[in-house]
């Protein structure tokens, strides 16, 4: 158990960290890289918008150590995952609202005139509808791992603070073939 002393010593000390100039925060947001592998899942076209997250998430919660560092990581890009997910649905909804409209000739030689272009995807509309087919399924995955690792984050940082925490409960589920099989046909 830490002492009265030592828990208000690890408080204040708490406080000093993180980084406070922009040359700082510059050098700062590159490291997860050090000791992250999650990061080579980001595009260059999201970079930006992951390092703000990670940034952010760091100046709340001030990690201290790798395992905190890995938990705000996989807290980052869950969220990330997330912001996929929405955009791709946007994506999908925008092409069903507004689709390309041609008018249709019965001559052979001519295709057709374009009346409304619509919107055009940013992806392929066959990758945009596979999405939309698994969203719900993934978004309710990726938020199960988000709310896992904020949770363990706090747990870790009570832990280190001396407070005292539950410990936690695991349960493990097994599931023998599909849903809706009996046990005849296992």
């Amino acid at each position: 158990m830490v002492s009265d002393k030592q828990l208000q010593a690890n408080q204040e000390n708490a406080t000093l960290g993180g980084v406070k100039t922009p040359e700082g925060k510059t050098v700062s947001k590159y490291n997860a890289q050090v000791h992250g592998i999650l990061r080579q899942s980001i595009t260059e076209y999201e970079q930006e918008f992951y390092s703000g997250i990670l940034d952010d998430l760091k100046n709340e919660y001030k990690p201290q150590g790798v395992i905190e560092e890995i938990f705000i990581e996989r807290i980052a890009i869950s969220y990330l995952k997330l912001f996929r997910l929405q955009k791709a649905e946007t994506e999908f909804i925008k092409s069903q609202l507004n689709p390309k409209v041609i008018k249709e000739f019965l001559d052979l030689d001519n295709l057709g005139e374009v009346l409304n272009e619509g919107y055009t995807p940013k992806i392929g509309s066959e990758s945009v509808e596979k999405l939309a087919e698994i969203y719900a399924r993934y978004e309710t995955t990726i938020e199960n791992r988000l709310f896992r690792a904020i949770h363990e984050l706090e747990r870790a940082q009570k832990l280190r603070k001396g407070e005292d925490v539950l410990p936690t409960l695991t349960v493990d589920v097994n599931q023998m073939g599909s849903f809706g099989e009996t046990d005849k046909n296992l």
